[in-house]
């Protein structure tokens, strides 16, 4: 036992624990710089926002912010923006990544993909527009026709004035009108409370009460078509309202997402 004590003391135990604690300093110190070259520890950027910039634009800016990307679908179409530019991008813009991160990017389609037109006859027109709008096919207006029926979808037209058949191949974005049955007589529909919803969601819920779209009035600067909310409809929404089915309802739209309505809480007495 006085032997490893003694031991403890020598000049090699004692270079043998400083070269030890030594090595292990160089190393962990080597594995620390390692890695925060390589992971870029600490240094953040935010994503920049290249939706609606062309491709190349997009590389430029992205590679700016010391990042990189992939394209990774380029079969979804969205009407109203050029072809080949990004439509979707993830992380999300303005998010906080690493330096060197990948981002993922959607592009619209250069060749519009074509799809069946889904089957519509004697379907209900809510059904019949939801299934189109998977399609991307776009529904312009309705056209209510006197019939014993209700909200059925009697035809299609495309925008060059035929009728559209069923199962046909349609390249995604085509504008369409259908026509519906009105009932016999002055068929009357609700008029729904618009107000808020952003400016698909208005048109999803006219098309589901058989009315049409009117016209559009933009009160300020938009970047965004379709990042727009109503801030007010004509005619005015009251409750139990109902205006003639294929009326038109117009839309005065804005770019400031309407601010969450916050439910009010029993009033207590003091």
């Amino acid at each position: 036992m006085k032997q490893w004590i003694r031991f403890l003391f020598t000049k090699l135990f004692l270079k043998t624990v400083l070269f030890g604690g030594l090595f292990v300093i160089i190393v962990g110190g080597s594995v620390l710089f390692w890695m925060n070259r390589t992971t870029q520890h600490g240094k953040t950027v935010q994503v920049p926002d290249v939706r609606l910039m062309a491709l190349d634009e997009a590389a430029q800016i992205i590679d700016s912010f010391g990042l990189t990307f992939e394209v990774i679908d380029s079969t979804h179409y969205v009407p109203g923006v050029a072809e080949g530019a990004v439509v979707e991008l993830f992380p999300e813009a303005f998010a906080l990544v690493k330096l060197g991160r990948k981002l993922m990017l959607s592009t619209n389609p250069s060749k519009l993909p074509k799809y069946p037109l889904p089957n519509y006859k004697d379907q209900l027109v809510g059904y019949v527009t939801a299934k189109f709008k998977q399609k991307g096919m776009i529904v312009d207006s309705l056209v209510l026709v006197p019939d014993l029926s209700h909200d059925l979808v009697l035809k299609v037209i495309d925008a060059m004035g035929r009728i559209a058949e069923e199962q046909a191949l349609y390249p995604t974005g085509s504008h369409f009108t259908l026509y519906i049955s009105g009932g016999q007589g002055n068929a009357e529909m609700y008029l729904p409370d618009l107000m808020g919803l952003r400016l698909d969601q208005a048109k999803q819920a006219l098309m589901t009460y058989s009315l049409n779209l009117g016209a559009l009035t933009y009160t300020d600067e938009v970047q965004d078509s379709a990042e727009v909310f109503v801030n007010r409809q004509y005619p005015v929404f009251e409750a139990d309202m109902m205006v003639p089915a294929g009326s038109s309802v117009d839309l005065w739209l804005t770019s400031e997402a309407p601010a969450p309505v916050q439910e009010t809480s029993d009033i207590t007495n003091l």
